[in-house]
C-alpha cells in the first residue's frame, strides 16, 4: 500500500513494532470518515479530521469525544467488543498506542470479529 498520501499517524499504524501486540498481518479500510485498521486480533477505528456540517471532526478534542461516545453507545449490545479508547502517540521519533509522548490521535479499539461473522458474509 502507498503510505505516501496518509496522515504520518496512520501510516504508521500499517507498521507491526507500533503495537503492543503481535501484528504480522495489518489492514487499512477506509470510510468517509474514518480510518479503519485491522491489526491481528484487534481493529483500531480513527475518525478522519473532516467537517460534513451534520458531523465535525475537525479536531482532536472533537474526535475523542466522538470516539468515547461511540465506545459507549456500542458496548451496551456489544461488550465483549468495544474494548475502549486508546491514544496514538508520538515521543519525536516513533509512534505507539498508549505508549510514551503526546497524543497525536485517538482511536476505538475493537476486538476483530472472525470473517465468517462479519455483515458482509453474512448477507
Amino acid at each position: 500500500m502507498d503510505t505516501a498520501s496518509l496522515p504520518e499517524p496512520i501510516a504508521a499504524l500499517l507498521e507491526p513494532a507500533t503495537y503492543p501486540h503481535p501484528a504480522e498481518q495489518i489492514e487499512l479500510v477506509q470510510t468517509h470518515i474514518s480510518y479503519v485498521v485491522l491489526a491481528g486480533a484487534f481493529v483500531y477505528k480513527l475518525r478522519k479530521p473532516v467537517d460534513f456540517g451534520f458531523l465535525d471532526f475537525t479536531t482532536l478534542r472533537k474526535r475523542l469525544y466522538d470516539c468515547k461516545r461511540e465506545v459507549a453507545l456500542n458496548s451496551r449490545l456489544c461488550p465483549q467488543l468495544y474494548l475502549g479508547v486508546v491514544a496514538v502517540r508520538h515521543d519525536g521519533q516513533n509512534y505507539s498506542l498508549d505508549g510514551p509522548g503526546r497524543v497525536v490521535e485517538y482511536a476505538v479499539k475493537m476486538q476483530r470479529l472472525p470473517r465468517e461473522r462479519m455483515m458482509d458474509t453474512l448477507l
